[in-house]
C-alpha cells in the first residue's frame, strides 16, 4: 500500500498506509490519535473506523493481508457480545469477563514491544559504530639481550626479589592439619558424667575442657543424639548464644 489516505472530515483521520506494518498497528493508531484509554475502547466505534478503512483500501484497488480481516472479523465478534442481552440467571456477584480483554492484552503487548524497537532503531542511529580489530603481533618476537653494564647490581637484585615474590604467590605454603577421632559414645558418656548430679548445664562451659575442633564436633552431635532420643532437652534465650542442657 502505497500513498495517503484522507478520511472524511467527521473523522478527522490521516493514514499514512506505508506504516501500519498489521492490524494492530492501525488499531493503535486510531486508539492513540483519539487520545482513547487502552483499557476502556469504545469497540463500536473502533469497529466502524477500522471497517471502514478497509472498505477505503477496497475502493482503492489496493491489496490488503489476510490478517486485516481476521482482526475485522474480531473486532465484530467482540461488538456482537455487547448488543446480546445480559443474562438474567447470572449472580449479580460473578464477575463478567469483558470481551475485549484479549484484544487489550494484545495491544499492550505490542505497543510495548513497538516503544523497545524505536528505542534500538534511536540507539543505533546515536551511538557510532565500531569495528574490531585483531590483535597485533610484533614481526621481531625474539628479546635482544641490554648491553653490558646498563644494569646495577641493585637493579639486578631488586629484580631477582620480586620474581621469587610473584612465584610465591603463584605457589602459596601449603600445611595439613591432624585432625584427632572423638567418637560420640564417648561424648555421649561425658555428658552423662557431667548431668549425673546436676540438672542443667551449659554447653560453652563443657568446650572449655576441649582443645580441638574434632571434640566440639563431636559434643555437638552427641547432644544431638541425646535430643533425640529424649533424655535432655536443649534451651537457647537468644540468637548465637549458650545453650543450656537439661535433663528430661
Amino acid at each position: 500500500m502505497n500513498g495517503t489516505i484522507k478520511m472524511q472530515p467527521d473523522s478527522d483521520l490521516t493514514l499514512d498506509l506505508p506504516n501500519f506494518t498489521g492490524p494492530l498497528d492501525l488499531l493503535l493508531h486510531l486508539i492513540r490519535s483519539q487520545k482513547i484509554d487502552i483499557y476502556d475502547i469504545p469497540i463500536a466505534k473502533i469497529t466502524g473506523q477500522y471497517l471502514a478503512h478497509l472498505a477505503k483500501w477496497q475502493e482503492l484497488d489496493l491489496q490488503i493481508a489476510g490478517e486485516y480481516f481476521v482482526m475485522a472479523s474480531t473486532l465484530l465478534r467482540i461488538k456482537s457480545q455487547y448488543l446480546l442481552p445480559k443474562n438474567d440467571f447470572v449472580e449479580p456477584e460473578q464477575e463478567i469477563e469483558d470481551p475485549r480483554s484479549e484484544l487489550v492484552e494484545q495491544l499492550v503487548q505490542y505497543s510495548v514491544f513497538q516503544k523497545v524497537s524505536e528505542y534500538f532503531k534511536q540507539r543505533n542511529l546515536e551511538v557510532p559504530i565500531t569495528i574490531s580489530k585483531e590483535p597485533s603481533v610484533a614481526k621481531q618476537k625474539a628479546i635482544d639481550p641490554l648491553p653490558l653494564g646498563e644494569v646495577s647490581s641493585d637493579q639486578l637484585a631488586n629484580t631477582f626479589a620480586l620474581i621469587i615474590h610473584r612465584f610465591k604467590m603463584r605457589q602459596p605454603n601449603a600445611g595439613s592439619i591432624e585432625v584427632k577421632e572423638t567418637s560420640i559414645e564417648d561424648m555421649t558418656t561425658y555428658l552423662h558424667e557431667k548431668m549425673e548430679h546436676v540438672k542443667k548445664l551449659s554447653f560453652f562451659a563443657c568446650l572449655k575442657n576441649f582443645e580441638t575442633l574434632d571434640q566440639v564436633i563431636s559434643l555437638f552431635l552427641a547432644v544431638l543424639e541425646l535430643c533425640r532420643h529424649h533424655k535432655i532437652s536443649v534451651k537457647q534465650s537468644q540468637d548465637f548464644g549458650d545453650l543450656t542442657l537439661e535433663k528430661e
